[in-house]
């Protein structure tokens, strides 16, 4: 079997062919003069490998906190003034009549769109929740292990038995941390 070379001459007729000298229509060089490649870099961000420590949302604790003791200061002020008027201690709190003002008062607070009413305390709680957990969600099932023992606690408190109205605060703190857990 033989193998033909290549000869030189091929190489240097396709190289030295004149090269075409028409000029290119001016409508495509219109089309083509505003169009240009540019290279914009993109921005990409590296990520760790290894897992991201959620930050805890210092500002709605700030904000829930304030909120809070806004409430409490509220109540208590009340309580004390209720013990004023019957110029009582709170050692004496078990002799305590209640007036008509101050039950309207607290009444409307654990009402329906009160601050105290049980939508407005399990948002509160779970708003918490999240805001100290960072949004993390595999944090759930400790911050409902957290909530539970909680209420557990004020259940000992009471006697053994939540009022109804913390009853329905539980449950729908339970249910909002469902929810959150779904979306």
């Amino acid at each position: 079997m033989k193998i033909n070379g290549t000869s030189m001459e091929n190489r240097y007729i396709h190289s030295s062919m004149p090269e075409s000298k028409e000029q290119p229509k001016k409508s495509d060089n219109q089309k083509t003069e505003g169009i240009r490649d540019e290279y914009v870099p993109s921005s990409h961000q590296q990520r760790p490998i290894n897992y991201d420590k959620p930050k805890i949302d210092q500002g709605t604790i700030q904000k829930l906190k304030a909120e809070s003791e806004r409430t409490y200061q509220h109540l208590r002020q009340m309580v004390e003034k209720l013990l004023k008027q019957q110029g009582l201690t709170l050692q004496e709190a078990d002799k305590l009549e209640i007036d008509e003002e101050t039950r309207l008062e607290a009444q409307g607070m654990i009402a329906e769109g009160g601050p105290l009413s049980p939508e407005a305390v399990s948002d509160r709680i779970v708003d918490f929740a999240k805001a100290i957990s960072g949004g993390d969600k595999e944090k759930i099932s400790m911050l409902r292990d957290a909530i539970e023992e909680g209420f557990r606690a004020v259940e000992k408190i009471f006697g053994g038995e939540l009022p109804e109205i913390s009853k329905r605060t539980y449950q729908l703190v339970m249910e909002k941390l469902d929810k959150w857990a779904e979306e």
